[in-house]
């Protein structure tokens, strides 16, 4: 494996923000040449803002938005499982924090077209990469965006990672990447019911069901968050005919025991759900979502819209490698 030297970078802010979907828009007030800008998100994030002329130096390169550029070209190009498991679980601890270099994070990384790298690897036959890959995958599905795309072109790919009953397709599959993937189609589903009708399609009930049967097979946590995705599914009103219509009734969605000591998944008040935090390697970290405009350069600008439709080229890969799959 040949080290990848990251040179010093220049800090990418030119007193422009960045729109919805990557539109680049003019400051509606100009600023002064030399003035830093600062985020109230994070103390030690507003210390390491400098004059945009200079360069950052030491350990602010670690969260960098370019650096993304170096662990997706690792993922794409490298075979070694315990390199593509560090530069997952990398991008994974970047993108699990609540201030605001994560949240540059969590758009760069789809900026940079890693979420199709990401899909595919979901693919693999090793577990433990599995595993990083899906926990990335969870925290940058707190970015909206990348949560709607995750949602249309991986949820087969996830769902194929859960217990099917099968003996030969489940043994490889660990408890800690059940989880991670129960924890991704969780926060995929819980506020978009075409999600969770993608699930149901895609024969994720069936699945979960396979799980939340085999009390004796699985650990608590994995019996837990497989009920609180069942659960989440039957939140959505609009869907209950549907389900009932494929044969499924509310019992087989909410556990009476899960049930009476659940709240809704998006209330404040459900802090003790895990699913609902994002996961860094070393432990959970609480995050508390929020819409903060970022800077951009010009190796960022771009001509996307700003309107709901996803921009051509991401849609393509994606979608070219659905049909692949296919």
């Amino acid at each position: 494996l040949h080290c990848i030297k990251i040179k010093n970078l220049p800090l990418l802010f030119t007193g422009e923000h960045l729109g919805c979907f990557g539109t680049s828009k003019k400051k509606k007030e100009s600023s002064h040449p030399g003035s830093s800008q600062e985020y109230n998100s994070s103390t030690e994030y507003t210390k390491s803002l400098v004059n945009t002329n200079q360069l950052n130096k030491g350990y602010e390169q670690l969260w960098q938005p370019e650096v993304i550029q170096y662990y997706l070209s690792i993922l794409q190009s490298c075979s070694n499982p315990e390199t593509l498991e560090a530069a997952a679980g990398a991008i994974q601890n970047l993108s699990a924090c609540y201030w605001q270099p994560s949240i540059d994070i969590r758009a760069t990384v789809r900026k940079e077209k890693g979420l199709p790298i990401l899909v595919e690897l979901l693919r693999m036959e090793v577990d433990r990469v599995v595993c990083a890959v899906a926990t990335a995958l969870r925290n940058l599905a707190i970015d909206q965006r990348n949560k709607e795309l995750i949602g249309k072109y991986a949820m087969r790919d996830l769902v194929q990672k859960l217990p099917s009953g099968n003996i030969q397709h489940d043994q490889n599959t660990s408890d800690d990447t059940i989880t991670a993937v129960l924890a991704t189609i969780n926060e995929v589903i819980k506020k978009n019911p075409e999600f969770s009708r993608s699930l149901l399609d895609a024969g994720g009930i069936e699945r979960l069901m396979n799980i939340t049967r085999r009390k004796e097979k699985y650990t608590p946590c994995v019996l837990k968050f497989a009920s609180q995705v069942l659960y989440t599914m039957w939140q959505h009103n609009e869907l209950r005919e549907v389900y009932k219509k494929n044969g499924w009734k509310e019992q087989d969605f909410v556990n009476k025991n899960f049930a009476a000591h659940s709240t809704p998944p998006s209330s404040p008040n459900n802090v003790n759900n895990t699913l609902n935090r994002p996961m860094a390697s070393q432990g959970r970290t609480r995050y508390e979502d929020r819409t903060i405009q970022r800077a951009t350069s010009n190796s960022y600008r771009s001509k996307e819209s700003s309107g709901s439709a996803m921009p051509n080229n991401e849609s393509a890969l994606l979608s070219e490698m659905v049909r692949k799959q296919l």
